[in-house]
């Protein structure tokens, strides 16, 4: 049985999502029209998988068995597939295989077990990468008569080349949103497998770059993804604002910009401003800062006359919707380490 992804033109959705999947199907269904092939399938790769896997995007004339062949064992074991991938940047051609590289396709097991036995007696693969160089997936076709893949039908394929990739980029989303953000913020993109990965475009900076402490704190505690801003502290007591962002496919984009302490508030008074806003009293704050009560009493004065608030409510409530809070509760540890 052969597996379809085509929708009918008036199922398109205004989700922004449902677009781009819309945009997906009208491109690929164009190729389809101009090169005549018999079989077609768009697959991305997710650099966030941690696995070669393919994700299908959008096809129409295979059977499952052989999508789900193409997109598992011939990207590891086809020699087909190497090729395309580190040294011909064409629309690979059975035939090309031959000519160019002495590789005779129908011999490999994709073509032997799968693909000929579809009725298919040529096809191609092209690689697709960004303009920075970075691989995002697979646009395969196939014919069932071997002179139809004609060079003007190559040529066809690979001027659609940019756009087929723009619309395989998994991190897309989040690298959209990072470029609406402050240029001098670093960023990051986490999944929810805790797989980190840097966007080429911003840098991730020292602190959510590999072995930095923010990035080790937030692969510990972000689950589940939710947006968020808070406030984290360096080791050297320099404020920096971390929002989480959450994108498409369970993944988040981390930003992070090092600030002056809002409100001109001290890292104690932050800590206490944390503590009021999750209904703490003065005493328990005491108790978990291994401070005084009359000490937390007056950093509150400190707080409200800094911030402009006239009560803990009001205080709790810009803490909140400004995000002042920290990344965790506050506290001292037995031999007065600072924990949060």
């Amino acid at each position: 049985m052969e597996s379809s992804v085509i929708v009918p033109w008036d199922a398109a959705s205004v989700d922004p999502r449902a677009q781009l999947i819309d945009r997906t199907l009208e491109v690929t269904r164009l190729i389809r029209d101009l090169v005549r092939c018999s079989a077609f399938t768009l697959t991305a790769w997710d650099p966030l998988s941690q696995t070669h896997l393919h994700q299908t995007l959008a096809s129409d004339g295979y059977a499952e068995k052989v999508l789900e062949h193409i997109n598992d064992d011939f990207v590891t074991g086809n020699p087909a597939f190497a090729i395309a991938h580190r040294d011909d940047p064409r629309s690979l051609r059975w035939r090309d295989c031959e000519q160019d590289w002495d590789l005779w396709f129908p011999d490999t097991l994709t073509a032997r077990d799968y693909l000929i036995p579809s009725g298919f007696h040529e096809g191609s693969t092209m690689c697709l990468r960004l303009a920075d160089g970075r691989y995002v997936g697979a646009f395969h076709m196939n014919w069932t008569a071997s002179t139809a893949a004609t060079d003007e039908r190559r040529e066809i394929t690979q001027r659609f080349r940019p756009i087929l990739a723009e619309l395989c980029d998994q991190l897309r989303t989040p690298r959209l949103l990072a470029e609406g953000v402050a240029p001098d913020c670093f960023a990051l993109v986490i999944s929810s497998s805790g797989a980190a990965f840097n966007l080429l475009a911003r840098a991730p900076g020292p602190h959510l770059g590999e072995g930095g402490a923010l990035r080790q704190r937030l692969l510990e505690m972000l689950r589940p993804w939710t947006p968020r801003r808070f406030l984290w502290s360096d080791d050297a007591g320099h404020c920096h604002r971390v929002s989480v962002i959450p994108c498409q496919r369970n993944m988040v984009l981390v930003t992070e910009e090092k600030i002056s302490w809002p409100y001109d508030l001290s890292l104690r008074e932050i800590q206490v401003l944390h503590l009021v806003a999750t209904g703490a009293s003065n005493p328990q704050i005491a108790e978990l800062l291994f401070v005084a009560p009359r000490t937390v009493s007056t950093h509150i004065e400190h707080i409200l006359a800094k911030t402009g608030c006239v009560s803990r409510a009001q205080l709790a409530a810009k803490a909140v919707s400004e995000g002042l809070l920290l990344a965790h509760t506050p506290a001292k540890c037995a031999r007065g380490r600072d924990v949060w």
